[in-house]
């Protein structure tokens, strides 16, 4: 049976247009010209549209991204399974902004002024912009993004047990001296985020001393990130091995390790984050982890829905496993490849 996937790529359209589209969403203004490309590519996969409850949830999105918000493929595909798993329930992501852009009041009113059943939260935001939110709606849930001090709902992965397992992965190979470039958050600087924490005890529980100069903040910057690889690779003393905070940085590490004449894994080896689509295309193949950001986009629907059908109005942590994916980009220490 077609999806909704395919129908959008038919039609050269978003995921988005099509859910809004097929959802009848009456605040959707879309040319003529769209709405049939996308009906016609609906009759030629035989595409079946689910049947509608007469009022339609809208939801809105708050995304973890920075200068462009479809940029990042993590939270990309997240956000397009959830798209998917509203279309099926009756139900649409109504409006997708930033947390930079909500910092803008007009934008903000603009955005609490969907009529929105519920906002799910990637980031997060400032305490005036939360408490708007929850002045306006009603049903929040996190998505990978847990505020002790906030009661809601969260949806997401383990991130002491995936690095964990990065780590763990690195030391049974060999690896001694593993540099790390990644980021913090909005919130959280890099310098006390779980990745780092995990990783200084990894080091400690191996018996590694901790260098300082292995440990990189790129602040999710991919020409910073570039920069800070020259710099581990310039180290009187460089890594064996290089830990990215997520594929796209680890991508830049790979294309700037290749211009500098070092060859991965055989110099150092590369790990990446996310496990997106591009990695396993990578050149060697990334080494990665893989984050179920599919079930994640359709369990952060399902658990809204729950919550505002009044069918569970307790508060739940739900976390999905993490697992490695072994590529090329990482060897055994002690031989050559």
């Amino acid at each position: 049976m077609a999806t909704i996937r395919q129908v959008a790529k038919e039609a050269g359209v978003s995921i988005a247009t099509v859910s809004r589209v097929l959802s009848g969403d009456p605040k959707f203004h879309v040319k003529d010209e769209t709405r049939r490309k996308i009906m016609i590519a609906v009759r030629k996969l035989h595409y079946e549209i689910p049947i509608r409850e007469p009022d339609i949830l809208r939801f809105g999105c708050v995304l973890a991204d920075t200068t462009d918000k479809y940029a990042d493929p993590f939270f990309m595909e997240i956000l397009q399974a959830m798209e998917e798993a509203c279309l099926t329930a009756g139900a649409v992501i109504a409006s997708a902004r930033s947390y930079q852009e909500l910092e803008d009041p007009q934008i903000l009113q603009q955005f609490l002024g969907e009529d929105l059943s519920g906002v799910f939260l990637m980031e997060h935001v400032s305490p005036s912009v939360m408490t708007a939110i929850q002045a306006h709606v009603k049903h929040i849930v996190f998505i990978d993004n847990d505020e002790p001090e906030y009661q809601f709902n969260n949806v997401g992965f383990d991130h002491t047990t995936a690095n964990w397992q990065v780590m763990h992965h690195l030391l049974h190979m060999g690896y001694r001296r593993i540099g790390i470039i990644s980021g913090g958050t909005r919130r959280v600087p890099f310098a006390g985020t779980l990745r780092l924490v995990t990783y200084r005890e990894m080091l400690r529980r191996a018996g590694i001393a901790f260098d300082e100069a292995l440990v990189k903040d790129c602040r999710w910057d991919l020409d910073l990130c570039k920069t800070q690889t020259e710099e581990l690779m310039a180290l009187p003393e460089p890594p064996d091995a290089i830990f990215a905070g997520s594929d796209s940085l680890a991508s830049v590490v790979l294309g700037t390790l290749y211009s500098m004449g070092r060859r991965c894994p055989r110099d150092v080896g590369v790990i990446g984050f996310n496990n997106i689509d591009l990695s396993e295309h990578m050149v060697p193949p990334l080494t990665t982890v893989e984050v179920p950001t599919v079930d994640i986009g359709r369990a952060a629907v399902e658990r809204m829905l729950q919550i505002v059908r009044g069918e569970d109005r307790s508060v739940r942590r739900i976390l999905f496993p993490t697992e490695i994916i072994e590529r090329k980009s990482l060897r055994k220490q002690g031989g050559k490849k």
